[in-house]
């Protein structure tokens, strides 16, 4: 190969990794915008149920969850783990992006600032529990315990 053609290809080779550089830094800089998406994305409230009397777990529990306006505010998800109870709470978040890189994520907070969650069990009284919302965005807490006592009911007489 001649002088030349070595001089031209690394010219070539210069002036692509010089202008993807500047293609990098510009998006960083967010030079050419931004775009921001919303995504619903789901939260995870573990809570771990218990006798009131013997201490023992409850297993089978039900989870309802509620807020201002809105009364069924999570859903159950199996939590493959003896007397855990796993609530998934739905948020919505809002990502602000370039084309190359994620500027900032934020969780969009809702009117109500507090989640009831009532643990419903045919033998036990239901518990309801008063959580804040931004503990369990900012997963402060991995799982809560909740003592059940159990339901005293009379027999049905005939």
């Amino acid at each position: 190969m001649s002088n030349k053609k070595i001089k031209i290809i690394l010219f070539s080779i210069l002036s692509a990794a010089l202008f993807i550089g500047l293609f990098v830094s510009a998006d960083y800089y967010s030079l050419f915008g931004t775009k921001t998406n919303l995504k619903l994305d789901f939260v995870e409230v573990r809570i771990r149920t218990l006798d009131a009397d013997t201490g023992g777990l409850v297993l089978d529990a039900g989870v309802r969850c509620f807020q201002k306006n809105n009364m069924n505010a999570c859903t159950r998800r199996d939590s493959h783990r003896a007397g855990i109870v796993s609530a998934h709470i739905p948020v919505r978040r809002e990502i602000v992006s370039t084309y190359l890189f994620r500027k900032s994520e934020e969780i969009i907070k809702t009117v109500d600032p507090e989640i009831h969650i009532m643990l419903i069990h045919q033998k036990y009284n239901n518990q309801t529990m008063t959580i804040l919302l931004e503990d369990v965005y900012a997963n402060k807490v991995k799982e809560y315990s909740v003592q059940m006592p159990p339901g005293k009911w009379e027999e049905q007489e005939e």
